[in-house]
């Protein structure tokens, strides 16, 4: 069975998935690629790809596929050891304003970062870095702040502190197991997908 998975579900979601079907399920042999979740709607149309784990940040449901809603995301703020604002139980967009981001992109409608100008808060991008080992880096020498996705958390730096943003101002970011449109699932692929569901639970419960 060949499955695909942005970056961020390879952190928590998609190895417990794995590890658990391999357990009840030995004679299926399982192959996954890493990528952007275009790159895996791309491969789930052209038939290279039994089930993707893709990320949404729009209203809609993704197209081209059968999606799966597995869980709706919230991000958190990576801070420096020792930033003013440690601690809290939550932050607003706000109360970031006169910090540096590090961030994906100089336009944050091509970060995570993506609904923040419509709500009238544009981030201040000092250092660009789209892997986030690196932006776990900067913020830890203390040269800024940045988001990481709660499915990241648990790999995050033991000496950065996260802060979760606040509701209000948490972008959209939907995480979907999707499959090929119109086609039905394999076997394997509906049991995979049984154990994703299960996992996801676990992880917002």
């Amino acid at each position: 069975m060949r499955i695909g998975a942005f970056s961020t579900a390879d952190a928590a979601l998609l190895p417990r998935a794995p590890a658990a079907f391999r357990t009840r399920h030995p004679g299926v042999a399982v192959t996954r690629t890493e990528g952007p979740s275009a790159k895996h709607l791309a491969l789930l149309a052209a038939g290279d790809l039994d089930l993707a784990v893709v990320a949404d940040t729009s209203a809609e449901a993704p197209s081209g596929c059968t999606p799966h809603h597995l869980l709706d995301e919230r991000m958190y703020v990576a801070l420096p050891s020792g930033h003013r604002l440690a601690g809290r139980a939550d932050v607003r967009l706000a109360e970031l304003a006169d910090e540096e981001w590090i961030a994906a992109d100089t336009r944050p409608e091509e970060t995570l970062m993506h609904s923040a100008p419509a709500g009238g808060f544009r981030p201040r991008t000092g250092f660009v870095a789209a892997d986030r080992i690196a932006k776990q880096g900067f913020v830890a020498a203390g040269l800024g702040v940045t988001l990481i996705p709660a499915l990241a958390a648990s790999s995050a730096r033991a000496d950065l502190g996260l802060l979760p943003l606040h509701p209000d101002d948490t972008p959209r970011r939907r995480v979907y197991a999707a499959t090929p449109h119109g086609i039905a699932p394999s076997p394997a692929a509906l049991a995979f997908l049984a154990l994703l569901v299960e996992v996801a639970a676990g992880l917002t419960s």
